[in-house]
């Protein structure tokens, strides 16, 4: 009995050494614009929503202040995904009615709570093509907090 109890212990002081919290994030995002030129993105940060009053994530790059993707599910509109125009105060909103050959996102939230903010887990796998614009997204995280 002994050991089962250090154990627990053990997972329990140690969330990530036990497959706790911690943000796990994989993935790009491209965004090719006759209007607003191309870049790319690959989150190295993912909060979740929760501290802004929304169910969803915000990914930034590390040292990266002009670009960002918002990913959320609004009970009323459903799942979208915004990113910022790098170089512009501007956003590109992609949800389920814009030109997608290919639009599953998913959130949902995660067995560990931080401070009372639940972690947030999900994908966003977007294949966009309108005149003049292409996105590309698939991008995975978990343990958003």
């Amino acid at each position: 009995m002994r050991r089962s109890s250090l154990g627990l212990l053990l997972c329990f002081g140690s969330l990530s050494a036990c497959g706790g919290s911690g943000d796990d994030l994989g993935g790009m995002l491209s965004v090719d614009s006759e209007e607003y030129g191309a870049w790319t993105m690959s989150p190295t940060t993912c909060v979740s929503g929760e501290h802004r009053q929304f169910f969803g994530v915000d990914l930034t790059e590390r040292g990266d202040v002009g670009s960002g993707v918002r990913i959320v599910d609004d009970p009323v509109d459903g799942y979208s995904l915004a990113m910022n125009i790098p170089d512009h105060d501007l956003a590109l909103l992609v949800t389920p009615s814009s030109e997608c050959e290919v639009f599953d996102i998913y959130l949902e939230r995660g067995n560990v709570r931080v401070n009372n903010i639940w972690a947030i887990q999900g994908h966003a796998i977007l294949e966009c093509r309108a005149a003049g614009l292409e996105i590309v997204a698939d991008l995975q995280f978990s343990g958003c907090t």
